[in-house]
């Protein structure tokens, strides 16, 4: 019995554990900057990009390790893709780096729990 008791115990505290809210920072940054950059037209793609990368590079100062590198990388894929002139393959290229490395950034080091209201 008294093992049984240890062994619920062991499993709720990594239960826990994997449940807790020590979620870095950074999480999340990157979803808002997709969802201001979608809600302006094509040509304004790279100005509304631009308007958002000192709070990624500002997010990902706050890590370390290879969070912070990849943080990092992130918000420089950004930075390039908001120097890019508007409707150009260049942006497309750019962007899209950007929103390959968050998603990594994000399934690697972000737990979500429920859908994200894109409402």
């Amino acid at each position: 019995m008294r093992a049984r008791v240890a062994l619920l115990v062991l499993v709720i505290a990594a239960l826990s554990a994997s449940c807790s809210s020590d979620l870095p920072g950074f999480c999340g940054v990157s979803d808002t900057v997709r969802l201001a950059v979608a809600d302006v037209p094509p040509e304004q793609y790279p100005a509304e990009a631009a308007k958002h990368v000192q709070e990624l590079k500002d997010s990902a100062a706050s890590l370390s390790g290879d969070q912070a590198k990849l943080a990092a990388k992130i918000a420089k894929d950004l930075e390039r893709a908001a120097e890019t002139k508007p409707n150009s393959l260049e942006f497309s290229h750019a962007y899209n780096k950007f929103v390959r490395d968050s998603n990594r950034f994000n399934h690697k080091y972000c737990i979500e729990t429920e859908a994200p209201d894109f409402g």
